[in-house]
C-alpha cells in the first residue's frame, strides 16, 4: 500500500511538473477561453440583449468548462506519448498496479484543468459576477470533479488509440459538439426537439448547469438556470464519473495485453 501511495503522488508530481514546465503550452492552453470571453462574448453581445444580466455573464460558465474540458481531454493523450517512446513501458513492468497508474493520471489532470480553470475565474469582478465565498468554493470543488470525469473519459479513448492523430479526430469529433449543444453558449429552450435530445444524455450540459446554478443561483432565473434539478446535476455528473473511472481502468488494463 505504501508503495502504492508513493508511486501515485510520484507519477502526479511528473504530470504536474511536465506541463508547468511548458510555458508555451500553458500560454496557448489559457489564450482559447480569453479569446472566446472576449472576442464572442463581446460580439455577441453587441446584438443580443438579455433580461437576467449580460450575455457575458451567461458565457462565463460555459467558458470555464470549455477550459477544463479541452485540457481535460489533451492531458489523456499523454498515454499514447508515453506508450509511443517508452516511458509508459517503464512503469507498466514496475510493481506498481495498472490502477494506481490510471487514477494518478486522472487526478492530475483533474489539478491541471482546475488550476487553469481558477485563474480564469480572476475575470468575475470585471464581469459583474460576485458568487460568495461559499459558492466559490463548491464551484472550485465541481470544477475538479467535472475535469476529473473528463480526464478519465479521455483515457477510455486514448486507451484504444495507437497515434496522435487518430486521437485528435475522434476528440474533434466528439469534444466540439459535446460543448455546443450543452448550452454554454445559448440556451436549451431554444434548441429544436433532437438537439434537446442530444442534451440530455451530455454530460458537458449538467456540468454547465452546476456552475450557472452557483454562480448565480435560482435569483437569475430560467435564463441561466436550465429547468434541471441540481441534484439531477450532481447525480449525473457522478454517474458519468464512476462509469468513466472503471471503464478508464477496463481498457488501460485490455489495451497492456
Amino acid at each position: 500500500m505504501e508503495e502504492e501511495l508513493r508511486a501515485f503522488l510520484a507519477i502526479n508530481k511528473r504530470e504536474i511538473l511536465k506541463f508547468f514546465r511548458q510555458k508555451s503550452r500553458l500560454i496557448t492552453d489559457l489564450s482559447r477561453p480569453v479569446i472566446w470571453l472576449l472576442f464572442v462574448g463581446f460580439g455577441i453581445s453587441t446584438i443580443v440583449s438579455l433580461k437576467n444580466g449580460s450575455y457575458m455573464q451567461f458565457i462565463f460558465p460555459g467558458i470555464l468548462v470549455m477550459t477544463v474540458l479541452f485540457r481535460s481531454i489533451f492531458s489523456s493523450i499523454s498515454i499514447i506519448w508515453d506508450r509511443e517512446f517508452g516511458v509508459l513501458k517503464e512503469l507498466l513492468v514496475s510493481p506498481v498496479s495498472r490502477k494506481t497508474f490510471v487514477f494518478a493520471k486522472i487526478t492530475s489532470g483533474g489539478i491541471i484543468s482546475t488550476l487553469q480553470a481558477v485563474i480564469m475565474l480572476a475575470f468575475i469582478p470585471f464581469l459583474g459576477i460576485h458568487p460568495s465565498p461559499y459558492a466559490l468554493l463548491l464551484i472550485i470543488v465541481s470544477i475538479y470533479m467535472i475535469s476529473c470525469s473528463i480526464v478519465a473519459f479521455g483515457i477510455v479513448i486514448a486507451s484504444r488509440m495507437t497515434s496522435f492523430e487518430g486521437f485528435n479526430s475522434i476528440i474533434n469529433l466528439l469534444v466540439q459538439p459535446m460543448f455546443f449543444v450543452s448550452g454554454a453558449l445559448y440556451p436549451i429552450k431554444k434548441f429544436p426537439l433532437f438537439l434537446k435530445l442530444i442534451t440530455f444524455i451530455n454530460p458537458i450540459t449538467y456540468s454547465v448547469d452546476i456552475l450557472k446554478y452557483f454562480f448565480f443561483g435560482k435569483k437569475a432565473g430560467p435564463f441561466f438556470i436550465h429547468d434541471i434539478p441540481i441534484v439531477i446535476d450532481f447525480s449525473f455528473l457522478s454517474l458519468f464519473l464512476i462509469s468513466m473511472v472503471f471503464l478508464a481502468n477496463y481498457f488501460f488494463e485490455k489495451s497492456d495485453n
